[in-house]
């Protein structure tokens, strides 16, 4: 056979392969086998510690400089058919875009023609929701243009304002639910991404607002679901400015200097006493003390915290 060689490496060369993907494949399942170990008590597996094994050890190297994130990446994907998982649909919700590029109006005709045409997408499902809520306003408000609901601040850069044709307002409608698909597409492959999913498949669902995710493997369909359906929050504090809080720190400042310089008073009023009552009595321990200790140096130290500063101020200088 001419072609005998070719055929043998191209052999090798396919076997070097599969060993080489089922050696991740084997080492993954040899990592889910040590979690559930860990998370099994009497019989029974705890999930949450489960999922703890396996979050703790994503980043790990878990066989050589192989993390268990890389050995999940390089494993072998059987897909939804031979291994499992979840197959999730979401849905750009069309009502809340036109709601809010309406800035809430509160409308009767306007409110009336949503909810006439939501109620007609679920026997509709192939017609655009910008049609069908064009249609259902026609009805409500017959003769009424749509520019005078949209022409506010919040379309101020689609260029609407009160004189701008319905076919117009529908374009830039029809624009801003494409572009939010397009965000909320990026954010769920960001996130599934993130998840470690061994070949995900997410798709768009073409004429509608609909977007298929295909997770194979994922065991943890709660944990699945907060990840797809999590809203990010932008939270604010109000926080103190220093001309509020400053006098305050003076305050607390000058009762710690005060209450220094009366603990450092006290030794010397203790020292002049027993110089008193040890006068006549020079060669007492307390007539020694006394004069190893005399009342100038307890005053200069009860003037200490006057002359390095404030109390507050050398708690926070102190090395």
């Amino acid at each position: 056979m001419r072609n005998k060689g070719i055929i043998i490496a191209l052999t090798v060369i396919v076997s070097v392969l599969c060993a080489y993907f089922l050696f991740f494949t084997y080492v993954s399942r040899g990592v889910q086998q040590k979690a559930v170990a860990y998370a099994t008590r009497n019989g029974k597996l705890n999930e949450t510690q489960r999922q703890h094994y396996l979050d703790s050890v994503w980043r790990a190297p878990v066989f050589g400089p192989y993390t268990y994130r890389d050995v999940r990446q390089n494993e072998l994907g059987l897909g939804l058919d031979l291994k499992g998982g979840m197959h999730v649909t979401l849905e750009v919700s069309p009502v809340e875009i036109v709601r809010a590029m309406a800035a809430n109006s509160k409308e009767p005709a306007f409110n009336k023609a949503l909810a006439l045409a939501q109620e007609r997408q679920k026997t509709n499902s192939g017609t655009p929701f910008t049609t069908l809520f064009y249609q259902a306003y026609q009805e409500v408000a017959p003769g009424k243009q749509l520019a005078p609901l949209f022409a506010n601040s919040v379309n101020k850069d689609r260029k609407i304002d009160r004189t701008s044709t319905d076919s117009k307002v529908l374009a830039a409608i029809n624009k801003e639910e494409e572009d939010a698909i397009d965000r909320s597409f990026d954010i769920l492959r960001k996130r599934v991404d993130k998840f470690g999913v061994n070949q995900p498949n997410i798709q768009r669902v073409k004429g509608t607002g609909r977007i298929q995710v295909e997770l194979p493997g994922v065991d943890n369909p709660d944990r699945v679901r907060k990840l797809l359906q999590g809203q990010a929050k932008l939270e604010f504090y109000e926080v103190w400015g220093q001309q509020e809080f400053a006098p305050y720190l003076i305050q607390l400042d000058k009762v710690l200097t005060d209450k220094e310089k009366a603990v450092a008073a006290a030794p010397a009023a203790d020292t002049a006493k027993a110089t008193t009552a040890t006068a006549g009595d020079s060669s007492s321990l307390a007539a020694q003390l006394a004069k190893k200790t005399p009342a100038s140096k307890a005053k200069t130290d009860s003037t200490t915290a006057a002359q390095q500063g404030g109390a507050l101020t050398r708690y926070f200088t102190m090395p």
